[in-house]
């Protein structure tokens, strides 16, 4: 009984040894398939912007209205505020309107 015994302990843990192993090749097959679905999803998802990118049509141009000099902004306030537009935008904004907010 003693020989049986032994033996079905030494079974039972090349069983546990197989498990663990079977365990964390599961493990790392179903890492690696989250990755590799992960890394095709940002692929796609760089190509869809670039594509949509390349294919985006430019707005309409903006009729320029000249700013005008109103009696609640002074000429020093109306150009200081044209040249941060211009230096903000790199010279493609335009001051339309300013108008003081209560």
């Amino acid at each position: 009984m003693n020989q049986a015994n032994k033996q079905y302990h030494k079974k039972t843990k090349l069983m546990n040894t197989e498990n663990i192993y079977l365990a964390l090749q599961l493990m790392v097959v179903g890492m690696a398939t989250v990755f590799l679905i992960l890394y095709i999803i940002i692929g796609l998802g760089k190509l869809l912007v670039n594509l949509t990118n390349a294919n985006a049509k430019e707005a309409p141009p903006v009729s320029k209205i000249p700013a005008t000099n109103t009696s609640e902004t002074d000429a020093t306030t109306q150009a200081v505020i044209q040249l941060a537009v211009k230096e903000l935008t790199g010279g493609k904004g335009h001051v339309a309107q300013i108008k003081k907010l209560s």
